[in-house]
């Protein structure tokens, strides 16, 4: 029996990878944010008093386009190159090119300024490469 694109498997191990990104992104965007190298969209006060709702809109958001990576990782599974992590690790920087990089220089470039920019790149590297590797660690097909 063949099975369709959009499996509970590619659907769970998404979602399991998304929960780890997410984590990436709070640890990451706290520690950047913390050293002075990027500043919060609003005055540090109110984004810490927030941080319970942006703590659950991190996770959510990691695990909503987890389950979205990871069905197209299921899909493409058989033209990423390496095998095991590696092939993970290739689709995480692939993810990370398509939507950080170039999200964040729309975002430069169209006037909402360069921390803002600075901020998605570096924190999503950080989320992708960490998302990717435990995809295709739990996805094994």
């Amino acid at each position: 029996m063949k099975e369709g694109i959009i499996t509970s498997k590619s659907i769970l191990t998404g979602a399991i990878a998304g929960f780890f990104a997410g984590i990436m992104f709070l640890i990451f965007g706290n520690i950047l944010i913390r050293i002075g190298f990027i500043t919060p969209p609003i005055s540090a006060d109110i984004w810490y008093g927030l941080y319970t709702l942006v703590f659950l809109a991190g996770i959510s958001l990691g695990v909503i386009w987890g389950i979205i990576f990871g069905v197209v990782y299921s899909i493409l599974y058989d033209s990423i190159p390496g095998k095991g992590v590696m092939k993970g690790l290739y689709f995480g920087i692939l993810i990370w090119i398509i939507k950080d990089i170039a999200a964040g220089s729309y975002i430069g470039l169209m006037g909402s300024g360069p921390n803002l920019a600075l901020s998605l790149i570096l924190v999503g590297f950080f989320m992708w490469i960490v998302y990717g590797p435990v995809l295709a660690y739990l996805y094994k097909k």
